[in-house]
């Protein structure tokens, strides 16, 4: 009792389908048995005559008998057991169902109606594998309609045959009740096997239900979960947009406004005393401003710098360092250590962008005349300084462009420091891969 408790309902359900395969298969042979037994024993008799005179008709052959019966049964066996290793579709289900009716009917008509027994065996079946609820519905109809219709008491008046308790009567009363009451307890015992398999099954079944009702909660729990992190990431997201737009826009625009500030101050100055010049400084940052707001429109559209769009970022710094030189009236002085400058895009972008805002605070904040920029390597690591002779800053407080520099610094694994004693000091070390070019 103890190993039967701790098994699994799925194993008692299989040892009790064996008991169920092997009481059936009792019952058949202990007819068969009777059946042969008793013709050998009228025949031994000569009392067959006798014996013919009570029947209905001529009984079939005790050999062909037992043949059909147990040839077909184990056909059902080899069905059964095909069945439960190949899963098949619910067509091919029902057909298999039908098909194993089919071969219980001739079973039973071998047996002259004698016994339904196997039909609750393949009734077990039939529950156990046929999900669908159509599909069950049919078959289990089916089966129920065989069960109650097909025994001898029911079909004598239309069946011409002779039946189980016909071959008993041949015997002494005392002998016949004993194998009346070995058909019947095996009857009995097959009945108690199918109620206990039915038992076990809708066990099964209440507990693959709950299992779902828990498993369709736990996915319910996950997805509310994930709905919460989708709007955590979607909110970062944005955050992290918001941050580079910022970002961008504060590059652009302050380089830009930056040069036209000093460019202007520099045009009140000449416009009285050189006209030329000061046309000739307007139309330069007429140019510049252009070109800001065409850097500004990028930017919104989540795109790289205009310059970086159309060249190397040896030209877009050359031109850029350029066009600041003219519009801010700072010199500015580029060294490049590295034969070449070619890196992925997100390391060029914050390359350009860091050299862009270091020249537009060196003027804005630190009122530089000189700027001192250099770019060298060391292995896989670029360094990059930004100097400049401005007022410079006993104690720095990292605004929205010191910030965001080192923002997109450390997005690349790198780092950034800021020097503000004797003037100012912007020293990047980027990890860096050769792009493709």
């Amino acid at each position: 009792m103890v190993v039967l408790q701790n098994w699994s309902n799925d194993k008692k359900m299989r040892w009790i389908h064996r008991m169920l395969c092997g009481i059936n298969f009792a019952i058949i042979a202990f007819m068969v048995f009777m059946i042969e037994l008793t013709t050998n024993r009228i025949c031994e008799m000569q009392e067959a005559r006798t014996f013919l005179s009570t029947l209905p008709t001529l009984p079939l052959k005790p050999q062909f008998t037992g043949f059909v019966t147990i040839g077909a049964y184990v056909l059902l066996l080899c069905i059964m057991y095909f069945y439960h290793l190949v899963h098949l579709n619910k067509w091919w289900q029902t057909t298999c169902f039908l098909v194993e009716a089919l071969i219980c009917l001739i079973i039973m008509k071998a047996l002259n109606y004698s016994t339904n027994s196997i039909l609750l065996l393949v009734m077990a079946d039939l529950l156990t594998y046929i999900n669908t609820n159509r599909e069950r519905i049919l078959c289990l109809t089916v089966m129920i309609v065989l069960y109650l219709c097909a025994n001898y008491d029911f079909l004598y008046r239309w069946v011409s045959a002779v039946s189980f308790q016909q071959y008993l009567d041949c015997y002494q009363s005392i002998t016949r009740s004993m194998l009346i009451t070995i058909h019947n307890m095996l009857a009995s015992v097959n009945l108690i096997l199918f109620i206990l398999y039915m038992v076990f099954l809708i066990q099964e079944k209440i507990n693959e239900g709950k299992k779902m009702m828990q498993l369709n909660q736990d996915l319910q729990d996950l997805n509310e979960q994930l709905k919460d992190y989708a709007d955590i990431r979607e909110r970062m997201g944005e955050t992290r947009e918001r941050n580079r737009l910022a970002r961008e826009i504060h590059d652009t625009l302050g380089h830009t406004l930056t040069g036209l500030s000093v460019g202007l101050d520099a045009c009140v100055v000449m416009s009285d005393v050189n006209p030329a010049a000061t046309k000739k400084q307007l139309a330069l940052l007429a140019e510049s401003a252009r070109m800001g707001l065409k850097d500004v429109r990028r930017s919104v559209d989540k795109l790289r710098p205009d310059a970086l769009e159309h060249f190397t970022l040896q030209e877009a710094l050359d031109k850029m360092i350029h066009d600041f030189r003219n519009v801010a009236d700072v010199d500015i002085h580029f060294v490049c250590h590295l034969p070449h400058l070619s890196f992925d895009k997100d390391v060029e972008e914050v390359i350009y962008r860091i050299i862009q805002e270091g020249m537009t605070n060196a003027v804005r904040h630190g009122k530089a005349h000189e700027i001192f920029i250099s770019l060298a390597k060391e292995q896989d690591t670029l360094i990059l300084i930004i100097e400049d002779d401005g007022v410079g800053c006993a104690s720095i407080h990292q605004g929205f462009g010191l910030h965001h520099m080192q923002e997109r610094v450390e997005l690349l694994q790198g780092d950034i420091r800021f020097y503000g004693s004797d003037g100012f000091i912007i020293l990047a070390e980027i990890p860096t891969r050769e792009g493709n070019k």
